[in-house]
């Protein structure tokens, strides 16, 4: 049986949204997605559980959100400038990382990570296969040191960096629905995003 959620008293939300979108053409979190931005998919998830959102991008023209954009402290170094960059300006422990071009996220997923954040540093969901889903996860305050030591050491494989602290994984039984192997689909390119519209 799964626990009711309690929230902790804050929770701030991280959306990824500053990939080079390299593959897709275009800033794909500003593209339309069934009647809305994708970004405005994780920011409107997100919304109903946390506190304070951060969009991590190095475009402006996210600012119209609404929300705080930060852009990265890092260059080269991939998600993880993203998340160091947010990591420092959020006000809260408990860090809900949540990239852009993963719309079929459930609240189920979100809602378990809360309740496993606990005293981990990194709450980290599965999928079918056991692959670790690291942008759609949770993240303590207290990894931001973790993390800015993994990129001045040119390291930035985020499996590799979960070993670094107290991690806590999420397999496939441990939300409140049968588990949906779309929640963690990612949207890179132009086929992918024509084939998402069916899904």
């Amino acid at each position: 049986m799964v626990e009711p959620i309690v929230l902790p008293a804050g929770i701030t939300g991280i959306v990824l949204a500053g990939g080079k979108s390299s593959r897709m053409g275009a800033d794909k979190g500003l593209l339309p997605f069934r009647g809305k931005p994708l970004v405005a998919w994780a920011t409107g998830l997100l919304s109903g559980y946390c506190r304070q959102i951060i969009i991590s991008s190095n475009n402006p023209d996210y600012k119209a959100f609404g929300y705080p954009v930060i852009s990265d402290i890092y260059s080269n170094s991939g998600p993880m400038s993203g998340i160091a960059s947010c990591l420092a300006v959020s006000e809260n422990e408990v860090n809900l990382v949540l990239t852009c071009d993963m719309p079929f996220v459930d609240a189920s997923v979100i809602e378990a990570l809360i309740r496993q954040a606990g005293s981990a540093t990194f709450v980290i969901p599965l999928d079918e296969r056991g692959f670790e889903e690291p942008l759609c996860a949770m993240y303590h305050k207290n990894s931001l040191p973790l993390i800015e030591s993994s990129i001045r050491a040119g390291s930035f494989r985020m499996t590799s960096l979960f070993r670094t602290g107290g991690v806590k994984y999420l397999p496939t039984d441990m939300y409140s629905k049968p588990f949906d192997s779309r929640w963690f689909t990612n949207i890179n390119t132009p086929g992918e995003f024509s084939l998402s519209e069916i899904l």
